[in-house]
């Protein structure tokens, strides 16, 4: 018995860095809070990424971007962390995600891929590894009670606002009116609230819609905002009008009853025609300013001509190449793709798209574009996929997170340019 218990122990010495390097590395643990969130509601979902050592540079994450899914990064969504693994520390770093369902139903969150780069526990050099997550579910519910919502929208509050600039009182043909909406919300992001535009008030009024705006801001995790919509009513013919009153159904998520918001009808009266300009009288020719303009006239063509005939090759030339790096500048593609989106011309956004990304990525590879290509891609399956029940307000969202997602893309382009041009950032866990 003298003998075993020495024996014990030196096997147990022995094996503990076994154990140790049996360890995958890097380690990666996720964790889903809840599986389940009414549309519109986020579901938390963690990466912890853990070396034995330290991360010389930030791990790559995947953007888990899914159609009828908004994926979100809260304010602070990575922290550094440590853990003790077999009797050593590990550090690393936790990202927290936000999962929005935008409908009813069950959603795949597909696998991603980490780059994680650590300092290598023998020699100290830097070691990148693709890490990979496994995919999951996610389900959008739609409260009892609020079956009935078409389209579906919870809250914590919203309330509607109609304002009128305009003599509604005496209106007269030519005249103008400009009407906005407002909705606003809390406890969801402005994104989720269906379209506003009010009915037209009928022949005799031309209606002329501004692009909705979408103002969201975030305050300790909990989302608000408003949406705007302004319209400019344009009286064409006398008679009566109305601007019908708008209604907005909704689920109260702390009552848990569905609420409605109402704006009231609005009418107004056209008369008469549009005033006549005033009379003015001819005033008497000046020929001797029409003679001296005549002879200023003459000279300057005969300047330009001679101008023109001596720098026209050169200045050609010039213009055409300008004209061309103008165009294929990445400022010109993506407003042309941003006219296709807001065009809904799904061929032109898909030509646009490619084009603009082409000059975004001259320079600039860390942006990861995941995101933008699944908008992309839920926006082409409203014309290539075999779903038969997709609402004009899906449709709507899809177009509207494909603009902001594309706005995004450039916004974190630009701060990788200057990141890579006058940024070295430190180590996260320095030795």
């Amino acid at each position: 018995m003298t003998f075993v218990r020495p024996l014990i122990v030196l096997l147990f010495l022995a094996g503990a860095p076994a154990s140790a390097q049996d360890t995958q590395i890097p380690e990666i643990r996720t964790s889903l809070e809840e599986d389940t969130a009414v549309p519109g509601q986020p579901l938390i979902y963690r990466i912890t990424v853990l070396v034995p050592t330290w991360l010389p540079s930030p791990p790559v994450f995947p953007s888990y971007e899914t159609a009828n899914v908004v994926v979100r990064l809260p304010s602070r969504a990575s922290g550094p962390t440590s853990e003790t693994i077999n009797g050593e520390t590990w550090s690393g770093v936790t990202r927290s995600y936000r999962l929005y369902p935008m409908t009813a139903g069950t959603f795949l969150i597909p696998p991603g891929t980490i780059k994680v780069t650590y300092a290598d526990p023998d020699n100290q050099q830097p070691v990148v590894v693709d890490a990979q997550t496994e995919g999951f579910q996610i389900t959008g519910k739609i409260p009892d009670g609020a079956d009935g919502l078409d389209p579906f929208l919870a809250a914590k509050s919203l309330t509607l606002d109609r304002t009128v600039e305009g003599a509604v009182e005496d209106m007269k043909v030519g005249d103008a009116l400009t009407v906005t909406t407002v909705a606003k919300v809390s406890g969801v992001a402005p994104m989720f609230v269906p379209p506003l535009a009010q009915e037209s008030p009928g022949e005799g009024v031309a209606t002329y819609p501004k692009e909705p705006v979408l103002d969201e801001k975030e305050d300790r995790g909990l989302l608000s905002g408003t949406r705007t919509e302004e319209t400019t009513l344009v009286a064409e013919a006398p008679g009566t009008y109305s601007i019908p009153e708008k209604t907005l159904s909704w689920y109260n998520l702390d009552s848990g009853s569905v609420e409605t918001a109402t704006v009231p009808e609005i009418s107004f009266n056209v008369t008469g025609t549009a005033p006549a300009p005033p009379y003015q009288k001819a005033t008497e020719f000046n020929w001797r300013g029409a003679a001296l303009a005549a002879v200023l006239l003459g000279l300057a063509l005969s300047l330009a001509l001679f101008l023109w005939r001596r720098f026209s090759p050169g200045l050609t030339r010039l213009a055409e190449t300008l004209k061309t790096r103008y165009r294929a500048s990445e400022g010109y593609l993506f407003r042309n793709l941003v006219e296709a989106i807001k065009r809904r011309d799904l061929n032109g956004t898909i030509q646009c798209s490619s084009a603009w990304k082409r000059a975004a990525l001259n320079g600039v590879q860390t942006v990861d574009w995941a995101t933008f290509e699944s908008a992309l891609h839920a926006c082409s399956a409203l014309s290539f996929s075999d779903e038969k029940d997709i609402t004009r307000t899906e449709i709507e969202t899809r177009w509207i997170h494909l603009q902001q997602t594309a706005r995004i893309m450039r916004r974190n382009r630009r701060k990788s340019m200057r990141s890579t041009a006058h940024v070295c950032l430190p180590d996260i866990n320095p030795g």
